[in-house]
C-alpha cells in the first residue's frame, strides 16, 4: 500500500482525491497549502505527491520545483492536477519537474491509472542503489578471488 500526500486548497477536491485514492487501496494525507505539504514531504514517507496547480501563495509548480531542489524529495513522482490547460502552464509544470499534468475533470480510473503507473515508475532510492552496488561489488571481488560462497550443510573433511 503506497501513501499520497495531496496539497490542494479547495476542501471538496481534497475530499473526492481522497475517497478515489482510498478506495484504490492507498494512504492519503492531506494539506491545505505548499508550506504544509512541504514540510509534511521533507518529513518523508510518502510515495507519491498530488498537487493542486493554483493554490493561494506559492503555487503547486512552485512548491515541485521547490521539492526538486531537496535531496530528500528530488525523486519524489508528483502529479499536478489542475482545471488549467493552458499550454505555457502545462510546459511550466513539467519544467519544474512534474512527472504528469493531469487536467479537471478527470475519471477517477484515469487518476489511479497515471497515479499506479507513477508509483511504479518511481527510482530506486539511493540507499537501495548503493547497497545493490555494494553487494555487487564483494561478489566480484569474492570471484576474483576464487572464493565461492560457503554452502550450506557443507562439512569439513
Amino acid at each position: 500500500m503506497s501513501t499520497v500526500l495531496i496539497a490542494d486548497d479547495d476542501a471538496d477536491h481534497r475530499e473526492l482525491l481522497t475517497l478515489a485514492l482510498r478506495r484504490a487501496g492507498h494512504e492519503v494525507v492531506t494539506t491545505d497549502d505548499a508550506p504544509a505539504a512541504m514540510a509534511a514531504l521533507l518529513a518523508g514517507g510518502f510515495d507519491a505527491a498530488l498537487l493542486d496547480v493554483r493554490m493561494p501563495g506559492e503555487s503547486g509548480i512552485e512548491l515541485c520545483r521547490r521539492l526538486r531542489a531537496e535531496p530528500a524529495t528530488a525523486l519524489l513522482p508528483v502529479m499536478l492536477i489542475s482545471a488549467d490547460v493552458n499550454d505555457q502552464r502545462i510546459l511550466a509544470a513539467l519544467q519544474a519537474g512534474a512527472d504528469d499534468y493531469l487536467t479537471k475533470p478527470f475519471h477517477r480510473t484515469e487518476l489511479c491509472a497515471r497515479l499506479d503507473n507513477l508509483i511504479l515508475r518511481k527510482p530506486v532510492t539511493a540507499a537501495k542503489s548503493a547497497s545493490a552496488a555494494t553487494a555487487a561489488a564483494m561478489a566480484a571481488t569474492r570471484a576474483m578471488r576464487g572464493c565461492a560462497a560457503p554452502e550450506q550443510g557443507r562439512r569439513s573433511a
